[in-house]
């Protein structure tokens, strides 16, 4: 389950980066470093958390959905991350939403209808044949 290892790189990448300095440190930092804004760090991992969590509970359809989340979010989210840690960021993301297993075909209401119809034909013959046997 490459997916796996995946998610959580890019979990520990956002953690890490997210993680700046407090301001009201006394301390300067020497760190001179850029970071991704906390709350943009912490919107994104949750996010990647979300996905994962649905995988390991078989919802592919889910975790599609949130990945496409995070994927929204990383783009609206440019200008809150350093451009040293946004191409790993997207690629990250990309390689996640890579990983997530199709969705299992949901039947349309055309094939749906025509199921039911043919149930309702099939009844319909076998109640014919059972009037004749009288």
């Amino acid at each position: 389950m490459r997916w796996r290892s995946v998610l959580l790189t890019a979990c520990s990448a956002l953690a890490l980066v997210g993680c700046g300095g407090e301001e009201q440190k006394v301390e300067r930092r020497t760190d001179t470093t850029p970071r991704i804004q906390r709350a943009v760090a912490d919107r994104l991992a949750t996010t990647s958390d979300k996905v994962a969590t649905l995988l390991e509970r078989g919802d592919s359809c889910g975790a599609a959905e949130e990945a496409a989340r995070l994927r929204a979010d990383v783009n609206a989210s440019i200008a809150a991350i350093p451009a040293l840690y946004l191409e790993d960021l997207s690629g990250l993301v990309n390689e996640i939403k890579a990983q997530i297993p199709p969705c299992p075909a949901q039947p349309s209401d055309d094939a749906k209808k025509k199921k039911k119809d043919k149930k309702q034909k099939k009844k319909h013959k076998h109640g014919d044949e059972d009037e004749g046997e009288d």
